[in-house]
């Protein structure tokens, strides 16, 4: 039976899932840059970048008590899901700009082969190696962008949850990142009105804050609402109907 993502490893026992769209993430690639070799070569790059990248945040989260069912790449990137998200707003602040903080720490090292001459003589693997440095910079950059709930937003919200309830906190971030959404959305409209290649994903990672930010919203609402329950909405919200005899 046809799945949807595949099982290729664990890191630190977590188990690493690739999604079936990541194949027409590497397709793009190849298009892009007119070569099989450099193109499949730049997806794997990226899919390692990515993957550290989001053990960056579980390893953290793990760091604070908090475990991760498991990690995805597909078209839109990685992501690694949390059983449960950091309460503390520290701790939420912290564990969300780990990851660009691991792709900036890739770009640095892979600057500092350059700068040690180290591969420097083999121009196709050179190539490689800069074309990963920008990638890490950019995606660690792009990342920190407040598009909730992509590291940046989730950042933002954990600065506002010093000032709010996490459920307002929520809201507001979920307005900027749609606000931000809106914003990249056009971008990938003009992307593809002009030729780009990129203008497609950008419209999806639109869509997907769009929706995903609104999506955790209710969620902290809920808690919220959760916690002013007396024991006869509990009772009456959770307990199963009874049963009609």
């Amino acid at each position: 039976m046809f799945r949807g993502k595949y099982h290729v490893c664990d890191a630190f026992g977590i188990p690493i899932y690739v999604d079936v769209s990541f194949l027409f993430l590497l397709l793009i690639f190849v298009m892009d840059f007119g070569s099989f070799t450099f193109g499949v070569a730049a997806a794997l790059a990226l899919a390692i970048s990515v993957i550290l990248h989001e053990l960056g945040h579980a390893l953290t989260a793990r760091a604070f008590g908090y475990r991760t069912r498991d990690i995805t790449l597909s078209l839109l990137g990685g992501c690694a899901s949390l059983i449960a998200l950091p309460r503390k707003a520290w701790q939420e602040f912290v564990t969300a700009l780990a990851g660009p903080l691991v792709s900036f720490a890739i770009a640095g090292a892979v600057m500092l082969l350059d700068v040690f001459g180290i591969v420097i003589h083999n121009t196709w693997l050179r190539n490689v190696l800069v074309y990963t440095f920008w990638m890490n910079v950019m995606l660690g950059a792009f990342n920190l962008l407040p598009g909730f709930p992509m590291d940046g937003g989730r950042i933002f919200r954990s600065v506002m949850c010093v000032f709010l309830s996490r459920a307002k906190a929520t809201m507001v971030a979920m307005w900027v990142g749609r606000a931000f959404a809106i914003l990249l959305g056009l971008r990938g409209l003009h992307s593809i009105v002009t030729g780009g290649t990129w203008g497609f994903i950008s419209i999806l990672i639109a869509w997907m804050i769009w929706r995903e930010g609104w999506r955790e919203y209710q969620m902290a609402l809920a808690e919220e609402n959760f916690r002013y329950w007396t024991q006869d909405d509990f009772d009456a919200r959770v307990s199963p109907p009874p049963y009609d005899r």
